[in-house]
């Protein structure tokens, strides 16, 4: 780029250079046309009409050379630029953020294996840890039911430290097995090949992983107190449109009883739970982000409006009967309500945040009940 700004430079100095020779060629032209003829031989006369004559076509040449100036200096430029463009490197594809995915992976396997190992089935942990391993527990005295990876960091380039909760099934000696809740385990994973792996090296290669120590039992991570949620209190009513909208819907939606198109918005996406997981649901509660609430308004605003809302539901089925929230959006139209999305989750009053962490203490040895979340959809 350099290059290319000074040769427009010494372009800009000759076409300088170039306009002085053209005011003097002019001089030259003007001095030729006012000259009175000489008595005696032309000679003079003849000359000064021939220097005119030149004067025009240097001074055709002179513009020529200044239009093409421009022309020249930005091919210059172009050149310069592309010179210093070949000669600057190029990033590497390889400078891509590291992966954690597969460091995840082998450490819940990891930790799935260390479970269930014991005095002499050490063995079974050698392909995850190679140093030296003693065990005093007798084999099958714990074991996972279901693993999860909670985090995974990177310490430094191809070393991670990953956290994985592993739901712990106790199995005494002449006794019966019994959930000893959710456990939290630390592993330090080291790993080779490229960052796409998790690894250190640019390009490809060879891809492995190894613990660096047993797991570590760690505390629960802390939990939170959620955003205030924009719903207000609880809107059920019978005489409320919206009640035999919900009710309509979730029953075909979770039953396989009815169709969805009468309780959805045309066009809407919304796919019923196949095979239906319950025979019977009811709905216990309905709160909406009115203010004001509806409180069992029978109005039906203009076409167009929306109203997002939260149901509380319970599902029957063979095994009990369960508690489900489902965060909808319903649209008016023709005097009735519809549901128009199946949100993906219930929606946060505008800068809600968190609180402060509560503390956990003692969480590791509880059991946790799963919740299950509601299949989502694809919206229009």
């Amino acid at each position: 780029m350099k290059r290319g700004r000074g040769r427009a430079r010494r372009q800009d100095r000759k076409r300088a250079t170039d306009l002085r020779h053209l005011e003097l060629l002019d001089q030259v032209d003007e001095d030729a046309d006012g000259e009175e003829p000489q008595d005696g031989p032309t000679g003079w006369q003849t000359s000064t009409a021939t220097m005119a004559g030149a004067a025009r076509l240097a001074r055709i040449g002179v513009w020529a050379a200044l239009l093409a100036g421009p022309l020249l200096g930005g091919a210059a430029l172009i050149d310069g630029s592309t010179t210093d463009a070949a000669a600057r490197p190029t990033p590497s594809a390889s400078s891509a953020a590291a992966s954690g995915t597969g460091p995840a992976g082998f450490a819940q396997l990891y930790v799935r294996a260390y479970l269930a190992a014991g005095n002499g089935t050490e063995n079974s942990v050698t392909p995850y840890y190679s140093g030296t391993l003693a065990l005093n527990n007798p084999p099958g005295a714990r074991t996972a039911a279901t693993t999860v990876v909670m985090a995974s960091t990177q310490v430094s380039p191809g070393y991670w430290s990953v956290t994985v909760a592993a739901d712990v099934v106790a199995h005494p000696q002449g006794g019966s097995a019994t959930d000893t809740g959710l456990h939290y385990f630390q592993v330090g994973i080291q790993a080779t090949g490229p960052a796409t792996a998790g690894g250190a090296q640019q390009g490809t290669g060879p891809v492995g992983y190894t613990a660096t120590s047993l797991p570590a039992e760690i505390s629960a991570p802390s939990s939170l107190r959620p955003g205030a949620l924009v719903y207000g209190a609880s809107t059920l009513s019978s005489t409320d449109p919206a009640q035999s909208t919900v009710s309509g819907f979730l029953a075909a939606y979770l039953t396989g009883t009815g169709q969805l198109g009468p309780y959805t918005t045309p066009g809407a996406v919304l796919t019923p739970v196949t095979p239906a997981p319950y025979s019977a649901v009811a709905v216990a509660g309905i709160s909406d982000d009115n203010p004001g609430g509806t409180g069992g308004s029978t109005a039906v605003p203009a076409d167009g409006t929306l109203r997002r809302v939260l149901a509380q539901v319970n599902a029957t089925s063979s095994a009990g009967t369960f508690s489900l929230d489902y965060a909808l959006t319903l649209r008016a139209r023709a005097g009735r309500w519809e549901v128009s999305v199946l949100d993906p989750a219930p929606r946060l009053s505008a800068g809600a945040t968190t609180a402060a962490p509560s503390p956990a203490g003692g969480a590791t040895k509880t059991p946790v009940a799963a919740t299950a979340a509601p299949a989502t959809t694809t919206t229009p």
